[in-house]
């Protein structure tokens, strides 16, 4: 698959022409340099919880929890692929086509866009997981998915 810069680097707007100091280093929240993650967990408590911690023109970065046998609404993505990186313990993708990926602690999974992503947490732990995606990050939500195991009530796309 061939990549193709030119598109992405012509839509950001803020480019230095330097070596500069940082310019953003908030003490919480998006824009925060250094992120202590278990510091997170404990503000956030039992899943299930998401917050975004980056989010610039260019990423937008998600810690999301979930307990056991939890899942997420399946999804897909027009424009853009998502990735996720396992903090803590095991979680199952289901896709459409039928592939299932199950990832561990240390785990990076990546899913291109157009392709339908349900995720469950499975084992007898909380799950921890730090989604990777481009803003927007619009979610096409989808009521049926060919290769789910767990139900949900359709919602509609967000933003």
């Amino acid at each position: 698959m061939a990549t193709n810069y030119e598109g992405v680097v012509a839509a950001i707007d803020d480019v230095v022409e330097g070596p500069i100091p940082p310019r953003v280093d908030e003490s919480f929240g998006p824009g925060m340099m250094h992120i202590e993650i278990q510091a997170v967990v404990n503000r956030m408590g039992s899943p299930p919880w998401s917050t975004m911690l980056i989010e610039d023109e260019r990423n937008r970065g998600t810690l999301i929890a979930s307990a056991p046998g939890q899942g997420n609404h399946a999804h897909w993505h027009s424009n853009f692929d998502e990735w996720w990186f396992v903090m803590a313990g095991k979680l199952r993708w289901e896709l459409t086509g039928g592939k299932i990926i199950h990832a561990v602690k240390g785990d990076i999974v990546w899913i291109p866009r157009g392709t339908v992503h349900h995720i469950v947490t499975e084992g007898d732990e909380m799950s921890l997981r730090f989604a990777v995606a481009m803003p927007p990050a619009v979610h096409v939500w989808q009521e049926e998915c060919e290769n789910c195991d767990v139900t949900w009530k359709p919602i509609p796309a967000s933003d």
